[in-house]
């Protein structure tokens, strides 16, 4: 609502009508919790107090007996607000902080937790992200609870909802009580205390709402987290996210020994089977057929290598980090420099995390960045492992969401790494993988 300019009756009827406007919004927006505990506290009463009527006790024993009425009082109007607020918590805040953007220019960014996807594994199950389930329709159904009712940012709009029911309510409520009982006694009588109650409530209207302000933005914001809360949702984000990486890999495994190596050894099979049948009747197609085969074996072979190096490249268990990034330089389709002063081998774990950073770093130069030449830095300074990747290319890489490179990001900080990448429009690409670790 726009005010007139300047003062006057008009500006003044105009915010006193917008007061009440706001009060009344408000006393919607955060009465919820108040009408609950109303409605259940009276109800729970009357059943709980019910319970010591007629009871022939010494006072102390009397007085004990009520206070357990009225623990079990509040414990009930306890659960029935844990059981409404995740229903109605997120809508409320989510309508009162649109509020206080109209009314005080107040922007309150917040974000609530995403529906992760689910995965299939290799057993058949499907895993949502916390849990394993026979149907992809339950994962995704449970995916979809766990990001809703286990959202920090959701319980924390829970509390906005108490905090205001306490403090914003009471107050947007009283020019609207006054109003309503200054009109009853108006008709009803004593006419006089009517006409005060009017205008105390007309008086008041347009401040009563201001106690949304300083409330809203303490409690509307983001959720304050702790450095542990912080560090327990990283571990979770990656848990799930190396869930996915572990499936992907063991299809990628399973669909190389299916398509490759299996398929081979099916057909020598079928080869031999007929080798060993004209080996009597036509020795010629037989070492024909021989031949085939041990061209097929070869092939086969390399094939089961080259799964293997993906798996755990020889080069690195055997000769170090170092050597293998020097063997990826060799197959990479660009010129490829490497520079190292890494004085020692690093810690199994890290060079092997490290090592798959650079190849996936290569294999987006190769895929993406349009260069002709790429440098790979590896150093080792203050206890901490680098590896840097930088290309001539076109430049724009960045880690979005769902990307590799932000895959990559948390698999580094998996092991309390870190991923920098400096990628302006137009090139050069200059990307820092950071992990601590300690060397042989």
């Amino acid at each position: 609502m726009r005010l007139p300019a300047g003062g006057g009756p008009l500006r003044w009827c105009a915010e006193t009508a917008s007061g009440l406007y706001r009060s009344l919004v408000l006393v919607g927006l955060t009465g919820v919790v108040a009408v609950v505990a109303v409605v259940v506290g009276l109800g729970g009463s009357q059943v709980a107090y019910s319970w010591s009527d007629g009871l022939n006790a010494p006072g102390f024993v009397r007085a004990l007996a009520t206070l357990g009425e009225t623990l079990v009082v509040v414990l009930w109007i306890a659960v029935a607000i844990w059981i409404v607020h995740p229903l109605t918590s997120r809508a409320l805040a989510k309508a009162a902080r649109r509020c206080a953007e109209r009314w005080l220019g107040l922007r309150i960014e917040v974000s609530y937790r995403p529906v992760p996807p689910v995965t299939r594994m290799a057993t058949g199950y499907w895993w949502d992200g916390h849990e394993y389930h026979k149907s992809e329709r339950e994962a995704r159904r449970r995916a979809k609870v766990h990001a809703r009712f286990r959202d920090p940012q959701l319980h924390w709009d829970g509390l906005w909802a108490v905090v205001a029911g306490v403090t914003v309510l009471p107050v947007a409520a009283l020019p609207l009580l006054a109003l309503a009982g200054g009109v009853y006694l108006t008709v009803a009588g004593p006419v006089g205390y009517g006409i005060a109650l009017i205008a105390a409530g007309l008086a008041g209207a347009p401040f009563a709402w201001r106690m949304f302000g300083p409330v809203a933005k303490r409690f509307l914001g983001p959720v304050p987290r702790s450095r542990l809360g912080k560090r327990v949702e990283q571990l979770e984000a990656i848990r799930a996210d190396l869930t996915q990486t572990q499936a992907a890999e063991l299809e990628r495994i399973e669909r190389g020994l299916h398509d490759g190596a299996q398929a081979r050894l099916v057909a020598m099979g079928m080869s031999m089977g007929a080798a060993e049948i004209l080996v009597d009747t036509d020795p010629a197609a037989a070492k024909a057929l021989l031949a085939d085969l041990r061209a097929t074996s070869a092939t086969a072979l390399d094939e089961l290598r080259s799964l293997v190096r993906g798996i755990n490249p020889p080069v690195l268990a055997e000769r170090g980090l170092v050597d293998a990034v020097r063997a990826l330089a060799l197959d990479a389709t660009v010129e490829v420099t490497v520079h190292s002063t890494v004085p020692a081998r690093p810690e199994r774990p890290v060079e092997s995390a490290v090592y798959f950073a650079v190849a996936e770093l290569l294999a987006n130069v190769a895929k993406h960045a349009q260069a002709s030449e790429v440098t790979v830095e590896l150093g080792y300074a203050q206890g901490t492992l680098t590896a840097s990747v930088t290309d001539n290319g076109i430049g724009g890489a960045a880690a979005s969401p769902g990307s590799g490179l932000n895959g990559l990001e948390r698999r580094m900080k998996a092991f309390g790494g870190s991923l920098e990448i400096d990628s302006p429009t137009g090139g050069p690409t200059h990307i820092t993988a950071a992990v601590p670790c300690a060397l042989s």
